[in-house]
Order: structure tokens, then C-alpha cells, then sequence
């Protein structure tokens, strides 16, 4: 989905007397109001007093210790791939749930449906409201979709979790001075913070990732680039992680086709300032002004030349069960190897053009380019790079005309030679049609 960046979120605090419970709790007893710019995530409809009401009557002390014990997750762990989802459009895995949606921070309150997923540059946040078949005494009454920036998270939580532990100085040393002095330790230490990330990355609580993998994953950043290894760990997520980065190994090891992908002076714009989307997007727009295509198709004839491939090569041949798309760039040659993963046409098509986007995006560093299912920002960049420059979308417009009719949509696809889904997911993404055209989740 396209996402504009929302300019803020605040969690403000009103102290109240103390409720029952344990020192910690009562003593931050509290009025909470989460926002997300204009949205208010605790906006609640209170049953005794039957009114509407803007903060929620909580603790502050277990929204805290949540924000602290989930805050590597929240920060760089992505939306998994190929996942069975909730109807809240969370993954059913319950560890997922319990770093990512708020209602796990427990202690008997209730808390807003908030789900928390990181691209690695910006936040996505999703609010479900109450259902009214619930019997709770507040229905919390928000239903919205953002995007924060990953830094005014920080800002946030920081903000909020120092003005708790203040109000908590009175009580001596809690759980929570020292789940969150470990945190701003290991942020504030390069090598921990690169650990913790990888951790986040592959859905691990800190601590508890099994060292070989660890190893290995930090050995892979020496090898093929800091930001291509962060790319490959939520591949590598779920119950057989070291499985999984074996294939991927393999997979790197296998011939491919010799191809070359140069344009230089091309900039996909800068990260965190403008959206991956639409960085996608403009870099797409300002290959096809530097090449003088047309808004028309591009034929596979033009695409392979981008590559320095012959036409045949994007016939379906992919590699057999691999777990991403891989580019292992030749040292010094400017050359690549390409492995594709595709099996079919159309997609073969997409994946070639997101080849090109990251070879345009990624830093000197990274030896291996991944194409992934993973939504992380940089696959976001790749995705809406293929979908505008294979499809630009006003020239999919004048081809459907005025009415996105459902049976046009397999002719726009064999017009563009993309899939059908791309182009459903390419229209919603843009808001033409609503994204329950679109026949699964489709992740930018």
C-alpha cells in the first residue's frame, strides 16, 4: 500500500490516584492518549459513564515495560512473508503477537488493537476498533492504517518510557530501569546494536537466538554487505532458520547468467525523508526519461537489454524452491550474476525490473543484491520500482479507461506483461479500486 508518513506520535500521560495492584502499577496510574499525527488510537466508548472518552484509564508502568521488552522487535523486526494472517492483519504466529500488538502488555487492562511492523525506515501501525460483541466496559472506537517514521518512534518511546521511570524513582530500581538500561546500552554500542538487529530481523527475543546463528550472520556481514544481511534474515525467519540461510548459501554458489545492470547519476532519493514507494516510483520515472521509453509496455527485448541478457532468458526457468531472487555482484567488473527464482513470465518480467532497482539503490558495500518477499523498505523500493516502470500507472489508467472493470484486468496484464495481481495491486496501491479486489495481502 502506498503510505504517506504521518508527522508524529505522542503518548501523553495524566497521573491519576493510584489503582490496586502492585507498587509499580499504582503508582503510574495513569490517563493515557496514544496518537498517531491526527489519529487517536485510545479514543474509547466508556460503558459506566455511556461517553466518549479520549484517554484510556491505565497503568503506564506495563505499557512501558512492553515498549522496553519489545523495543528491538518493534524497531527492526518486518511483517512476515507468506504467513497466515489474523482478521487484525497480524500473523497468527503468537511470538509475533506478543512483541507487536499491544494488547500483550496485559496486567488486566484493556488496551487498544494496535500492531506495530517495521520496515526498517518507517513504522506501519494498524488500529482495529472494539468488537461490539466484546462485553468490555471500554470499546475503543479507532479503525486506522499509518506509517510513522522509525525515528520519531524512538522519540516517542524514549519520551515516555524516561517519564514513567521518573515517576517511578520513588520506588528504588524496577523491572523496568533494568530491561531499559540494558536497551540504551546495547543501542549505544555499534557491535550490540548490529547483534540485536539481526536478532529483530529473524524474530528473536534478545538473548535468545542460537549462537551458531548469530555467528553466522555476522560472518555473512564481512562477506556480502551489512545491508544486503539485513535483507536476508527475514528471509531466513521461522522454525528452521539455519536451513534456510544453507539454501541461500547454495543458491549464491550456483552459475546463473552473466548479466550488467549500469546507470549511473540515478538516485532512488534519500532514506526516511521520502517514502520507499515513492522513491520506487520517481527512480522508475527517471530511468524511462534517461532511456526515452515511451509510457507504453516495455517489450522483453528492451528489459533483457537493461541487463545485458538475451530475450530467451526471461523465459520461465527460475531456481526450483529458492527462498529469494540474488544478485552477486563481480568484484571490480561492474558485472552481475543473476539467479531468478520466478517460474513463469510475468514474473520473471517483475523480478528482472527489481534486479535493476537495487542495483541502483544499494550501497558499494553490499555484494549480494536480495529479492525478496520481505517487507522491508528496500523490497518496497524494488516492488514499486518494477510495478511503475514495467506498468506506469497513467498509462494503465488510459488503458482501462474510465471504469476499472474486474475482466479488464487479465488484458491489462498480458498488455504490460505483468500479472494480473500486480495490476490489481498496482491500481489499489494508487486508490482506484479497494484493495478487497486484490485477492491476498499485498505488502509494497
Amino acid at each position: 500500500m502506498e503510505e504517506s508518513l504521518t508527522p508524529s506520535m505522542r503518548i501523553e500521560l495524566e497521573w491519576l490516584p493510584p489503582f490496586h495492584g502492585p507498587a509499580e502499577v499504582a503508582r503510574t496510574s495513569a490517563a493515557v492518549e496514544i496518537r498517531f499525527g491526527d489519529e487517536n488510537a485510545t479514543q474509547f466508548e466508556d460503558a459506566f459513564s455511556q461517553s466518549v472518552q479520549q484517554r484510556a484509564r491505565v497503568s503506564a508502568y506495563p505499557l512501558a515495560i512492553w515498549l522496553a521488552s519489545s523495543w528491538w522487535r518493534i524497531r527492526w523486526e518486518p511483517l512476515p512473508a507468506r504467513v497466515r494472517l489474523t482478521r487484525n492483519g497480524a500473523p497468527a504466529d503468537a511470538g509475533w503477537r506478543m512483541s507487536h500488538e499491544l494488547p500483550a502488555a496485559g496486567y488486566g487492562f484493556i488496551w487498544p488493537q494496535l500492531v506495530f511492523a517495521s520496515d526498517g525506515e518507517s513504522i506501519r501501525v494498524r488500529c482495529h476498533r472494539s468488537t461490539v460483541v466484546s462485553g468490555e466496559p471500554a470499546r475503543f472506537l479507532s479503525d486506522f492504517e499509518t506509517f510513522i517514521r522509525a525515528d520519531e518512534f524512538e522519540v516517542a518511546t524514549d519520551n515516555f518510557i524516561d517519564l514513567v521511570l521518573r515517576r517511578l524513582d520513588a520506588l528504588g530500581e524496577t523491572e523496568l530501569h533494568r530491561i531499559w538500561q540494558e536497551v540504551l546500552a546495547e543501542r549505544s554500542d555499534p557491535g550490540s546494536a548490529s547483534a540485536r538487529r539481526l536478532e529483530a530481523r529473524l524474530g528473536y527475543e534478545p538473548d535468545e537466538i542460537p549462537p551458531e546463528l548469530l555467528e553466522r550472520f555476522m560472518g555473512l556481514v564481512s562477506e556480502v554487505g551489512p545491508d544486503a544481511t539485513d535483507e536476508i534474515a527475514p528471509v531466513c525467519a521461522g522454525s528452521h532458520p539455519m536451513d534456510v540461510f544453507n539454501t541461500v548459501n547454495e543458491l549464491a554458489s550456483l552459475p546463473g547468467l552473466e548479466g550488467r545492470i549500469s546507470f549511473p547519476g540515478l538516485s532512488p532519493g534519500e532514506p526516511g525523508r521520502i517514502p520507499p514507494w515513492e522513491r520506487g516510483q520517481r527512480l522508475a520515472h527517471t530511468l524511462r526519461q534517461s532511456l526515452g521509453f515511451p509510457s507504453q509496455p516495455v517489450n522483453d527485448t528492451a528489459l533483457a537489454d537493461l541487463l545485458h541478457l538475451r530475450p530467451e532468458h526471461l523465459a520461465p526457468n527460475g531456481v526450483p524452491r529458492a527462498p529469494m531472487g540474488l544478485a552477486v555482484r563481480r568484484p571490480g567488473s561492474g558485472a552481475l550474476k543473476l539467479l531468478f527464482r520466478k517460474q513463469n513470465r510475468p514474473a520473471r518480467r517483475f523480478e528482472a525490473a527489481r534486479f535493476i532497482a537495487d542495483s541502483l539503490c544499494a550501497g558499494e558495500a553490499d555484494r549480494w543484491l536480495p529479492v525478496t518477499d520481505a517487507a522491508t523498505a528496500r523490497q518496497k523500493v524494488q516492488r514499486a520500482f518494477a510495478a511503475e516502470f514495467l506498468c506506469p500507472i497513467e498509462a494503465l489508467r488510459d488503458y482501462l479507461g474510465d471504469e476499472f472493470l474486474p475482466e479488464a484486468f487479465e488484458e491489462a496484464a498480458e498488455h504490460f506483461g505483468i500479472s494480473e495481481m500486480a495490476i490489481k495491486s498496482h491500481l489499489a496501491n494508487h486508490h482506484l479500486i479497494p484493495h478487497s479486489l486484490v485477492e491476498s495481502e499485498t505488502i509494497p
